[in-house]
């Protein structure tokens, strides 16, 4: 898996950085998160746990997909900031006792 860096967004109020790069899809494949994840983390030297893929873009028959991911400076501020998808907080409604 080739990666070529398009553009590297520092932001500071979010603590994080915003990364847009290629990849080359040997396989064909579009290649998962997990694995993007983990070479991400170690091209910038930080956890695998830090880093976020926020989106693939790929294009029917092509080699190459774009991808845009996140990488926290902190676990606090990636929690605040990201929540895990599907799994929202249930709210609990109260039942209303009635009196007869």
């Amino acid at each position: 898996m080739k990666f070529e860096n398009l553009s590297e967004q520092e932001v500071p109020i979010l603590s994080r950085k915003r990364i847009k790069f290629s990849v080359d899809n040997e396989k064909g494949a579009t290649p998962k998160k997990e694995t993007i994840t983990q070479e991400l983390a170690k091209k910038y030297s930080t956890k695998p746990e830090l880093v976020r893929v926020r989106h693939i873009y790929s294009h029917f028959g092509s080699q190459q997909s774009k991808v845009i991911a996140h990488i926290y400076e902190d676990e606090k501020t990636l929690k605040y900031l990201e929540t895990p998808k599907g799994k929202k907080e249930k709210r609990v409604k109260k039942k209303k006792k009635s009196s007869k």
